[in-house]
């Protein structure tokens, strides 16, 4: 009988240390803290907007797009990484839209550029290569492979270059 009592009060102890363990010491029912996003300037939200109208108007699907922030890509790791100006940036641009969006008229390309550039004064680049063909550089930049700018205005802009 005294044996009987023990495991029973084994199993009450038991019982209440895996309560105990589970029990969230946060209380569940508050919300999240947020951290309130702060709000876009008229640059920006034009930065962005002409982002999107790159985006959209390629000739190539899917060879600039716009993705969610700090998104796990399917291209990375990268192989490297780089900062580039806002100057290099346009450029860059210029030389990917003269290849990508042969189909939109010159005048809204560069609008578009001016815009977009405007996002950041500097940006950062993981370069990821394409192993299937031969580099290309220009200005000491690779363009070829695939292009990841990490954390612009609240998103990543993957930049795949064709040829």
């Amino acid at each position: 009988m005294l044996r009987f009592k023990l495991k029973r009060l084994y199993l009450y102890i038991l019982f209440g240390l895996v309560l105990i363990g589970c029990n969230d010491s946060v209380n569940s029912y508050l919300p999240p803290e947020e951290t309130p996003l702060e709000k876009q300037t008229t640059e920006e939200k034009e930065a962005l907007e002409a982002l999107k109208q790159l985006e959209l108007n390629t000739d190539i699907k899917n060879s600039i797009y716009l993705t969610l922030s700090n998104t796990n890509h399917n291209q990375l790791p990268s192989d490297s990484s780089f900062t580039i100006s806002q100057e290099s940036f346009r450029g860059v641009l210029l030389d990917y839209a003269r290849v990508h969006h042969k189909n939109t008229p010159d005048e809204k390309i560069n609008n578009w550029i001016e815009a977009a550039v405007k996002a950041q004064s500097t940006y950062n680049v993981y370069y990821c290569k394409n192993r299937s063909k031969k580099g290309l550089f220009k200005n000491r930049l690779p363009y070829s492979g695939t292009w990841i700018l990490p954390n612009v205005l609240n998103t990543d802009i993957v930049l795949i270059w064709k040829r």
